[in-house]
């Protein structure tokens, strides 16, 4: 009986095109994916092959997530078709075996839902094969196909996901018999898939999002998250850790489901109960004279109507199952995320009022989706699917009341929802003791962004129900409208907001400027939607499906003989709107404000290396002083720059040209003394001046630049966010021409630069011993200047600060405008910033420097911790490295448009997003807010005093030792080596990820080249280690010492090879592998606590046995690894708690054979043992690395 079930669930559905239509769609999608940039899954970059093992298993882990929705269909249809087809009960009647019936339909929709997710590797296989032949991708973007990976990722995803799915799913049907509720069903999945996302913010509930998600996407992104790009190239998923765990539990968990189901499952009907009816008596009949009706249609007709209609499909979306559960789990979704806070680091953020909206517009997103498309279908088939259709076509109404009065309930519904979350959001933060409550932002944010998106996509389902005529398939071309339409747009790299359905600006709030320089854009693009979408509507209401008449040509007929003179005009006069709008939209957007897409700037900067790569060596004098002069108009959004900069030719022989790039945003005008322009490149901005008399050696010229920046009009997308109406931040490469040929605008990925003919570029020059001319430049400026002398004039608006590197000369209005002068008090490099908003300063004195918070009026809050930071920051780098320069230090903050932190000499902008708005009423000593002061203060000795040369390691001289400084301050304020743990596991997994996603080659630390995993992640570590080893001292007389003797020097500059020479006399004998393990070389360490046991002994002490295993293991510049010997110093200790929290004993053991025991006596009960306690040395897994002690 389970047999025949079985069979006959799967040829009759293979008789039918679903199965087909899923499979080809989930082919083509990955097709596209693998043989095109355009269309991204999971991600290839790099070293990573497009068919690597790791790529196969990201697509087929989320496209189970769309294979949800299908499975949906063949579950739903295998429980419901009999009862669909009114056969049910004469099939149950028969003697048949609930088992087998039961199973079999099971077991045969469980093997049709896999075979659309057979696209996944069909897609795969043939886009590896095609790809190459048709030269859409090249040949050696390709590896070896695993057969092993096909296999396990079905095995260990496909069967497990769908058949968790179909138990719910199934049951849910069977218990139900309703369609929507096995939709609902689905969206349970997905929802658990959603909250276990949230929880992966936090890298200590990793483990938790791994178990907790259905999909098992995450529980695998932990088990590949530190994977090289050799690993993900040559290794299937395996069935082991939690990626097995998480399989174990949802199958078990989808067995209970599906054995508590077929328990309860009946072929029996229940009976139902019959409400009695009291018989009433008939009433007496007489004969009476009824009033005579008079029919009047007026206005006030069609609003009465109009509002009839409005409260029947508002109520009746209000009261449907469908919603309750859909709202009920939008709002569990909120909630779940705001449980989860918002953590930066390890801190909570405030609960601002533009990060409550944020998480709203994410937590509703997918939910006002659904219910629009859902809903739109339910309402136009409202009255057809009860069969009353005809009664009601018969009213006197017009077609276009009864539809707004539809679209309009879509929005209402929407907007309540809305409302609800801001009251939900409105809630939390009064409860989270935050009372600037700003509604007035909640509202407007809803005008600007989602109540227009509401009515657009209101009216876009609806005019598709109206026009397709069939709701089924009505839905499917509203999900492909919304999802599949956008991955066509990214194929044929159209980037226009016009093509894209409800496509504006982005608009971000922030406290320091609203809405942003967006604002105007997103504005033009909502009328532009709304038009289009009341076109939709109109269009709809034409062709209402009304009476007998279905096809869209019968109707068209229709709508040329009944459509109204009146209705018309409006459709002529909304056609004649949007057209206009339009008009004004393509002008701005395309014309006045014309941007180039992704493929063209690939174009774009190809075409500049190809024409003028061959002036990259030419002789060009150095900046050595810069005067600016510079107006400010921030509501207006210009900028005018006068600049007087002299040269000096510090080469060998004279120099008789010079040549600009130039940013097409700035419109410069060069006065250069007896110069002739003789060349110009309008498109790709570069500008050759012939010298009159060439520039001898050790001659100066001086000359002056004019260049402004002018808005006009609005953008396709946010625009410049470098000149705003509050907290402009611009820098001195932005608003001047690059002198020389720009190398910063070559293509960099290899695989871009092959599609159009360029060889494989570096990073950065080779490390060299004996310094060549790459030594004459530092990697800031590229050789275009070293230190130099710089003088700000700058205005701004009257109710406006401006700031610009130096000590404040003067101050004064004039016209209505604020003016200062600034002049940097020592020669410094030529990298700053100028910046102007309403401020608010808070200030303090340390010896003779003026520390200064430049602040928005509500982020005061962290200011005073603000400025200890920076003391704290001058005390120890004074005392250990030398000399601050400056006479002031100032933080300034800027709006959240970025979320960095930046040094320039003497001033340090500061997001409005990282310390202002972080919580530290209940934060530790050593938190990220302080650290990232920290960091930019110590670049104020690292990088603007000394800095590296434009080579391989250059980084590590400013980026590295920034870091390290700002942890010694963190070490001596908190004066806990286990709260350094903590701080550190995110420099840690930064490498560790980082190393995962190299797109090149991983380098050695003193060989980083401009790798951020690589400076900031290891070098933090690294050198965090070194002066535990070696002693504080040690390090940092080493650092003092090298930046004595390069501090402010000119060319040639320092490189990693200079700093070892200072450091490695500082290393004992006993520790030197050390710089070859640490520095030159990948090395990466693999410990374990097999064993740990203690005794009680009778002087009251405790002794401790441990056995444990260690591996030092050396890795390539691709991640092949390959274990060595091991002979290496590491740390034994004993916790005094379960939480490693008290470090109560440690040693320093020499380990020299992988295998080895150790024994030793502790004063205080032991509770864990562990090797490497303090996470000093790079483990991939430290879960391993400490065991709870048993009692022998």
């Amino acid at each position: 009986m389970f047999k025949t079930f079985f069979l006959s669930e799967i040829i009759f559905s293979l008789r039918q095109p679903m199965v087909y239509i899923f499979l080809v769609l989930i082919g083509l999608l990955v097709f596209a994916a693998t043989v095109s940039d355009n269309v991204q899954i999971g991600g290839t970059v790099g070293n990573v092959f497009r068919n690597a093992p790791h790529v196969i298993t990201m697509y087929t882990t989320i496209m189970t997530i769309f294979g949800l929705l299908m499975a949906t269909a063949f579950f739903n249809n295998a429980a419901l078709k009999d009862l669909d087809n009114d056969f049910n009960e004469i099939l149950f009647s028969a003697p048949i075996s609930k088992f087998g019936y039961f199973f079999g339909r099971f077991c045969g929709a469980l093997l049709l839902s896999t075979i659309p997710m057979l696209g996944v590797y069909i897609g795969m296989v043939l886009g590896s094969i095609l790809g190459p032949v048709f030269g859409w991708v090249d040949a050696d973007r390709f590896g070896p196909f695993y057969l092993e990976t096909f296999i396990n990722t079905y095995f260990l995803f496909v069967l497990p996901n769908m058949f968790f799915a179909g138990t719910i799913i199934f049951a849910m049907a069977n218990k139900w018999k309703n369609t929507v509720i096995s939709f609902v069903g689905s969206l349970v999945i997905i929802i658990g898939y959603i909250i276990a996302g949230t929880l992966m913010s936090d890298i200590d509930n990793e483990s938790l999002a791994a178990l907790t998600d259905t999909f098992g996407i995450r529980a695998y992104s932990v088990y590949a998250k530190y994977f090289t790009p050799i690993e993900k190239n040559t290794l299937s998923p395996g069935f082991t850790g939690l990626l097995l765990l998480n399989r174990i539990i949802w199958i078990a968990a989808g067995l209970v489901i599906l054995i508590t189901s077929y328990l309860t499952f009946s072929f029996k009907e229940k009976n139902k109960k019959i409400k009695v009816v009291k018989e009433e008596e008939t009433p007496k009949y007489r004969l009476v004279t009824l009033p005579k009706l008079h029919t009047q249609f007026n206005l006030n007709t069609d609003w009465l109507q109009f509002n009839s209609f409005f409260f029947t499909n508002f109520l009746s979306i209000v009261k449907s199952v469908t919603f309750k559960i859909l709202f009920l789990f939008s709002a569990i979704i909120l909630i779940a995320n705001l449980f989860g806070g918002f953590e930066y680091f390890g801190l909570q953020s405030y609960p601002l009022t533009y990060k409550m909206i944020d998480l709203i517009t994410n937590a509703s997103g997918i939910f006002v989706i659904i219910i629009l498309v859902f809903f739109s279908g339910e309402l136009i088939w409202r009255d057809r699917d009860s069969k009353i259709n005809e009664v009601v076509d018969a009213t006197p109404h017009t077609s276009f009341i009864s539809m707004a009065a539809k679209a309009l309930s879509l929005v209402v519904i929407t907007t309540l929802i809305h409302f609800f979350f801001i009251l939900v959001g409105v809630t939390y933060q009064l409860i989270n003791g935050y009372t600037r409550i700003e509604l007035n932002v909640y509202l407007l944010d809803f005008v600007y962004t989602s109540l227009l998106l509401y009515v657009i996509w209101s009216g876009v389902m609806i005019m598709i129900q109206v026009l397709v005529n069939n709701k089924y398939i009505g839905y499917f071309i509203s999900i492909a409208v919304i999802f599949v339409w956008s991955i066509v747009l990214n194929i044929v790299d159209v980037q226009s907001n016009m093509l894209a359905i409800g496509g504006r600006p982005s608009l971000e709030y922030s406290d320091m400027n609203g809405f942003g320089p967006g604002l105007t854009g997103a504005m033009w693009f909502n009328t532009y939607w709304f038009l289009f979408s009341l076109l939709c509507l109109l269009i709809a209401g034409a062709l209402w499906n009304r009476g007998s008449i279905s096809s869209l040509m019968q109707r068209l007929k229709m709508a040329r003989k009944q459509v109204p003179q009146q209705y018309r005009l409006i459709m002529f006069v909304t056609l004649f709107a949007w057209m206009g709008v339009t008009g004004f939209v393509y002008y701005n957007t395309q014309l006045l404000n014309t941007y180039k897409t992704s493929d063209e700037l690939e174009q774009h900067s190809a075409s500049f290396e190809k024409k003028y790569k061959k002036y990259e060596k030419v002789n060009l004098p150095k900046i050595t002083d810069a005067k600016y002069f510079i107006d400010l108009f921030p509501y207006k959004r210009d900028v005018q720059v006068r600049a007087v900069l002299q040269y000096t030719n510090e080469t060998n022989s004279p120099i008789d040209s010079l040549h600009y790039n130039i940013d097409k945003d700035w419109k410069p005008e060069f006065f250069i003394p007896n110069s002739d322009l003789v060349y110009e490149d309008k498109e790709l901005g570069y500008l050759i001046f012939q010298l009159r008399t060439p520039l001898q050696p050790g001659d100066s010229l001086e000359l002056e630049i004019e260049t402004k920046s002018v808005s006009q009009g609005f953008e396709n997308s946010a625009g410049n966010t470098g000149i705003i109406h509050n907290g402009t931040f611009l820098n001195n490469f932005e608003i001047l021409p690059a002198l020389g040929y720009n190398e910063s605008r070559e293509l960099s990925d290899k695989n871009t630069r092959k599609k159009y003919g360029l060889k494989p570029k570096d990073r950065m020059p080779e490390l060299e011993e004996n310094c060549t001319e790459h030594c004459m430049a530092n990697y800031l400026t590229d050789g275009r200047s070293d230190f130099i002398n710089v003088e700000t004039v700058i205005s701004t608006s009257a109710d406006q600060m401006a700031i610009a590197p130096g000590s404040l000369v003067r101050k004064w209005e004039e016209n209505g405008r604020n003016y200062y002068h600034y002049k940097v008090d020592h020669p410094s490099q030529n990298f700053y910033a100028f910046i102007s908003a309403k401020y608010e300063i808070a200030t303090r004195k340390w010896n003779d420097v003026d520390i200064e918070v430049y602040y928005n009026k509500k982020h005061e809050v962290n200011v005073e911790r603000m400025l200890d930071a920076v003391e704290r920051s001058l005390t120890y780098y004074t005392e250990n490295f030398g000399p601050y320069y400056h006479k002031q230090c100032r933080i300034i903050e800027f709006p959240r448009y970025e979320t960095f932190a930046q040094a320039f000499p003497g001033t340090m902008p500061y997001s409005e997003s990282i310390g202002f708005v972080i919580n530290l009423e209940d934060a530790e000593e050593n938190n990220i807010v302080d650290a990232v002061i920290a960091h930019e203060m110590a670049h104020q000795w690292w990088a603007h005093q000394v800095v590296g040369a434009k080579m391989q390691g250059g980084t590590m001289l400013s980026e590295s030792f920034a870091e390290y400084s700002s942890l010694m301050t963190m070490k001596h304020l908190t004066k806990n080596p286990m709260k350094m743990r903590e701080f550190l596991k995110y420099d840690h997994d930064r490498y560790l990820r980082g190393r995962s996603g190299e797109v090149d080659k991983e380098m050695p630390l003193y060989k980083v080249e401009n790798q951020m995993y690589i400076h900031y992640g290891k070098g933090s570590v690294i050198l965090y280690a070194l002066q535990d080893y070696i002693g504080e001292d040690k390090v940092n007389t080493a650092m003092r010492n090298f930046l004595e003797e390069f501090k402010y020097q000119k060319p040639p500059y320092p490189t990693s090879l200079d700093f070892m020479k200072y450091l490695e006399p500082q290393i004992p004998d006993s520790l030197h592998y050390l710089i070859d393990d640490w520095f030159k070389e990948i090395t990466l360490y693999d410990n374990r606590l097999n064993e740990a046991s203690y005794k009680e002994l009778e002087n009251g002490k405790y002794e401790v046995r441990m056995n444990i295993e260690s591996y030092k293991i050396k890795a390539d510049t691709i991640g092949n690894e390959t274990r060595v010997p091991i002979n290496d110093w590491i740390d034994i200790g004993v916790f005094s708690d379960k939480d490693e929290e008290n470090l109560s004993f440690e040693k320093r053991v020499k380990i020299d054979r992988p295998e080895m025991s150790f024994s030793f006596v502790v004063d205080s009960l032991p509770v864990k043992a562990a090797i490497d306690p303090r996470h000093l040395l790079i483990d991939r897994v430290y879960d391993d690395n400490s065991k709870t002690l048993v009692l022998e």
